[in-house]
């Protein structure tokens, strides 16, 4: 009888708020330290940020499966065109520093006003796609110049929440420049606080596919 109590009591506490937050704080914790470990070729960042994005929202939220189990299957499903957007922003985002670089010193003879608008038009795609792209490349199959259209129209039809994203991501950037061993652990946190607004948005492109089940019981956990 006081086996079956004590049984009944530590169900009891791995069922309570508390377990399951510290449950959710170290999945994100693993899943953020396998980012890290998985972007250490660089061009590999993409994949695994898909990865990252597909295990917090699937593991974390929804309920199902492990971390490590989620993450492999979305690193692997995701690596040939995560790698090839990887290298298009990395060299989209150089040719832009490039040109902001010349424009500081005065390198280029232009008006400085044409050369801010410039910059600016150059930089808006490459900023605002950027908080998408990579979730949107874990959740829908398309080519390459799909996600990217899906991206950047989710960018500018949502423009406010493209806006609070690009604020995030900036804060975690900052912080990691000057705390750098943050670097395992705030893409993880990111990629969960930014699930909530970025899954709003999908729900918009996901209205059809929803349609498709009767009962909400019935959805796969990505139309949750």
């Amino acid at each position: 009888m006081t086996d079956i109590k004590e049984v009944r009591k530590l169900k009891l506490s791995m069922d309570s708020p508390v377990f399951n937050i510290a449950d959710q704080i170290a999945d994100i914790l693993v899943a953020g330290f396998l980012w890290l470990v998985f972007s250490v070729p660089v061009f590999t960042i993409g994949p695994a940020s898909a990865a990252l994005y597909y295990t917090v929202v699937k593991v974390v939220r929804r309920k199902r499966e492990t971390v490590t189990k989620s993450f492999l299957y979305a690193f692997r499903l995701n690596l040939k065109q995560g790698i090839g957007l990887t290298i298009l922003y990395l060299v989209y985002g150089a040719v832009l520093a490039i040109f902001i670089s010349y424009m500081r010193y005065g390198a280029l003879e232009i008006n400085p006003y044409i050369a801010v608008l410039t910059g600016i038009i150059a930089a808006a795609p490459f900023l605002f796609t950027l908080p998408y792209i990579f979730p949107v490349l874990s959740r829908f199959q398309f080519k390459v110049s799909g996600l990217l259209q899906y991206a950047l129209h989710m960018s500018i039809g949502h423009f406010i929440t493209t806006g609070i994203l690009l604020v995030m991501l900036l804060i975690v950037v900052f912080f990691i420049y000057l705390f750098p061993f943050f670097l395992g652990i705030l893409p993880g946190i990111y990629a969960y606080g930014a699930s909530f607004l970025i899954e709003r948005v999908f729900k918009n492109y996901l209205k059809a596919e929803r349609e498709k089940y009767g009962e909400e019981d019935e959805l796969p956990w990505y139309l949750e």
